[in-house]
């Protein structure tokens, strides 16, 4: 079997994406399980040899684009604080954090619903979401340690785990599961509850 190949050139890259775009079409609409990788190559107007050429199977094709999904759902939400220092945490940077969060969500959340509800059946993306929310509660807590002199709690580790906790499964109810509810009304409740439980005011 041929080794797979990382492109370097424009049309390379080009394929490569085409393949990604043609298979997060198809997974949103067929699901899954129910897309094949001949479906794909085909969408994306490539040969089944030109597939094979980029991703060994469906299965690596899965794991890279949740990788490169996750990695833009993280930037989506810490990105834009880059700059800021937050070392003096105040209620308007947890609302945006909280924000970004809701946000985050909207980049591709069929492809999101679907992979999550592979993680309680496959160890490989359950690995991949495991080590996406080690790196969530890393930032928190380094977030925390920031302001530790003005925060209330001190075990910093066992609060970002409760924060990034709280704040994924209200968004991910809010955008998968319900009921209903508009999402600055839940934004706002969660900006109150972590406000209160790290600085007490």
């Amino acid at each position: 079997m041929r080794a797979v190949r990382t492109p370097q050139q424009a049309r390379g890259k080009q394929t490569r994406n085409s393949i990604i775009k043609a298979a997060m079409q198809l997974f949103a609409r067929k699901g899954i399980h129910g897309t094949n990788s001949k479906e794909i190559a085909e969408k994306a107007g490539v040969s089944i040899g030109s597939f094979y050429s980029y991703f060994k199977n469906k299965k690596v094709l899965l794991l890279e684009m949740l990788e490169e999904y996750l990695d833009a759902h993280y930037s989506r939400i810490w990105d834009t604080l880059e700059n800021q220092a937050l070392e003096r945490l105040e209620r308007g940077d947890i609302r945006a954090i909280i924000e970004n969060v809701f946000a985050a969500y909207d980049i591709s959340p069929e492809f999101h619903r679907q992979t999550h509800a592979l993680r309680y059946s496959d160890p490989d993306i359950n690995r991949i979401y495991d080590r996406e929310r080690n790196r969530e509660v890393k930032q928190i807590t380094a977030l925390l340690g920031k302001n530790r002199p003005h925060l209330r709690v001190e075990d910093l580790p066992a609060a970002a785990v409760i924060i990034q906790n709280a704040v994924e499964n209200v968004a991910h109810t809010a955008k998968f599961i319900g009921p209903s509810m508009d999402d600055q009304r839940l934004i706002e409740a969660l900006t109150d509850m972590i406000h209160r439980f790290v600085l007490g005011d």
